[in-house]
């Protein structure tokens, strides 16, 4: 047999010095290493994304890496899988294979209890085999002399690997998405309540940007801990739906009981106290499986949300990893959120503890900026709400941020003077705009309305939305009104067909 050795020989003794769960090579599945003449491999590639090293590139690259330090930046490189560890950690989901330029087991580079696509978990040891072309990012170690790449600290970004694990595609019922949040490493527009934290920490759950996932855990300081949290989304509009159906993937590992004992999916209507328990089919442990179409019928016609609460304790502190939330069905899909068709309070009938504002009223100090006062003098019901004119600025009543869809929409209030005479105006602010948009004459000029202390005058004004976006509604009392106050009452909103 004839062989050529390549100037990177030398370093081929780190193929087989890797951390300390290494096998003998009897113990990994290596690629047939057939007895022939040996090619000499070039590095090649300079360990980006549009240029990744070849397997002798690398070597060549971080060969003087000392032992214990990280390479300074993350690499990319291309190789063919040469050996097996099949070495799956069901909860971390990573594994441990070599590439080579060649695919033997020669001049080959340790891909240590690396990630799946997209930084993804493995969930079988078959998602990696023999003869796989992979490209690999990640960050690069001297681990004790073995260079190899760090624990979880590299991932896919390509393979010709195509095992499926044998499932079934699962068929997401619906045409419609009412509402989704991927978990992407954030939890997004979902709110969180730590009922009780574990130990010293802040949180129960957070957004995983390893895993890509919204993750729950009660083990804190090295031990279980007691804990409770719940994952809440916002309001899923289902006013306009026919059927609508939740569906998630989540995973359950290291409970010391069964998980669904510990674990809960809820569900309200937006005027409702009490939770409803949701019926999940399957706590999964060490990989992620899709718990598909949970149906939503007990809360179509309404504004539903979906919890996800989280209990441990010293006995049991589990983590519970969740992502791909989605609400799809039949029929329109309405805005999400708060929108105008909430609104409330325009006879000023609620006021907060200290009757300084509202409810409702005065939450941005930027765009309600006036001073405001209680008022039995009113027009319906039991008040009306008192704007304070200043010398020198306009003075502001601001109702809360609504979501407005595309169209017209009809606002009307009633204003007096709370003396002899005043002023007053009306508009909207939308989010991200300088300042407040008013109602306007044909000639452009704001439109401001004279009123007197004797009558309730009724003032009514329209204004467009082009897209959907939330909105304020605003009456001021205009620049240079001292001692002008205004009072407002029984606002009123409309969408014109």
């Amino acid at each position: 047999m004839k062989k050529y050795f390549s100037i990177l020989m030398a370093l081929a003794v780190f193929a087989f010095t890797a951390c300390v769960d290494v096998p003998e090579p009897y113990g990994i599945n290596a690629g047939n290493i057939a007895d022939e003449e040996e090619v000499i491999i070039l590095p090649a590639g300079s360990g980006t994304v549009a240029d990744p090293y070849n397997v002798a590139g690398l070597i060549q690259a971080v060969a003087n890496l000392p032992a214990g330090q990280n390479w300074p930046t993350e690499v990319v490189v291309k190789g063919i899988v040469s050996q097996l560890k099949n070495d799956l950690n069901p909860d971390y989901g990573n594994l441990s294979y070599y590439i080579s330029d060649n695919g033997k087991t020669t001049e080959q580079f340790y891909v240590y209890r690396s990630l799946g696509l997209n930084k993804e978990k493995f969930t079988a040891d078959e998602q990696v085999q023999l003869g796989d072309v992979v490209v690999v990012q990640g960050t690069v170690t001297n681990y004790n002399g073995t260079l190899e790449f760090v624990q979880n600290q590299s991932w896919l970004l390509s393979t010709t690997n195509t095992y499926s694990g044998g499932g079934e595609t699962v068929d997401i019922l619906g045409d419609v998405t009412f509402y989704e949040n991927a978990f992407d490493g954030a939890l997004g527009d979902f709110t969180t309540n730590n009922v009780k934290l574990p130990g010293t920490s802040s949180y129960v759950w957070t957004g995983d940007k390893t895993y890509h996932c919204a993750k729950a855990s009660g083990y804190v300081g090295g031990s279980t801990q007691e804990s409770e949290g719940w994952l809440i989304s916002p309001s899923i509009n289902l006013k306009k739906a026919t059927e609508a159906y939740l569906t998630f993937d989540h995973d359950c590992s290291k409970f010391n009981v069964d998980a669904s004992q510990q674990v809960f999916v809820k569900a309200k209507s937006e005027n409702d106290r009490e939770w409803t328990v949701l019926p999940v089919e399957e706590y999964p442990s060490g990989k992620f499986v899709t718990i598909a179409n949970i149906n939503l019928s007990d809360f179509v016609g309404t504004k539903v949300q979906i919890a996800f609460q989280y209990t441990s304790s010293t006995a049991s502190a589990g983590t519970w990893e969740v992502k791909n939330f989605k609400v799809t069905g039949y029929g329109e899909k309405g805005i999400n959120g708060i929108t105008w068709e909430d609104f409330s309070n325009g006879q000023f009938d609620y006021w907060e503890a200290d009757d300084a504002t509202p409810t409702g009223w005065q939450e941005d100090a930027t765009k309600g900026n006036a001073k405001l006062s209680k008022s039995e003098d009113c027009y319906s019901r039991s008040y009306s709400v008192c704007i304070e004119g200043v010398a020198l600025g306009e003075r502001r009543l601001a109702y809360k941020e609504l979501y407005f869809e595309p169209g017209t929409y009809t606002c009307s209030f009633y204003a007096k003077a709370a003396l002899y005479e005043g002023r007053v105006q009306a508009g909207y602010w939308p989010q991200g705009a300088a300042a407040a948009i008013y109602d306007k004459d044909a000639t452009g000029a704001n439109i401001r309305t004279d009123v007197t202390g004797r009558d309730w005058t009724k003032i009514t004004y329209s204004f467009t939305i082009e897209e959907t976006v939330p909105v304020a509604l605003i009456v001021a009392v205009p620049t240079g009104s001292k001692d002008k106050n205004v009072l407002v009452d029984d606002f009123t909103i409309t969408k014109n067909q």
